[in-house]
């Protein structure tokens, strides 16, 4: 097995090609496996004609999450929310604090930064 097999995985396409049978022209949808878009490409045009691939597009690589959500119960409700306030008040006296300080170090440089007065 070569690393480049591990590092990139198959993707897969959908594609949309016509299918010719003896006197009627069908489109038709489906998918192919392959490394790149022209690999795909090339398969599609070996089974069905180049001619007759219609058009071919990436599917992304979307994860479907199959969780379901959990109920909470009132109290669980009350506690979540208590605790999501506490983390919103903390983020919010990190930020007062932080501007406070920037105040402080702005202050201090326009001081050092004034000429000393001498008479």
């Amino acid at each position: 097995m070569k690393i480049s097999e591990i590092a990139h995985p198959l993707s897969t396409f959908i594609a949309t090609v016509r299918v010719v049978t003896r006197n009627t022209t069908t489109t038709a949808r489906t998918t192919i496996t392959a490394d790149t878009f022209m690999s795909a490409k090339a398969m599609l045009a070996r089974i069905y004609g180049a001619e007759n691939i219609l058009s071919l597009t990436q599917l992304t690589n979307e994860t479907v999450i199959d969780e379901q959500t959990k109920t909470l119960s009132p109290q669980e409700l009350q506690v979540k929310s208590m605790s999501d306030r506490a983390r919103q008040l903390t983020q919010q006296a990190k930020q007062i604090k932080a501007r406070q300080s920037l105040q402080k170090a702005q202050q201090n440089l326009v001081k050092a930064s004034q000429i000393p007065r001498t008479h």
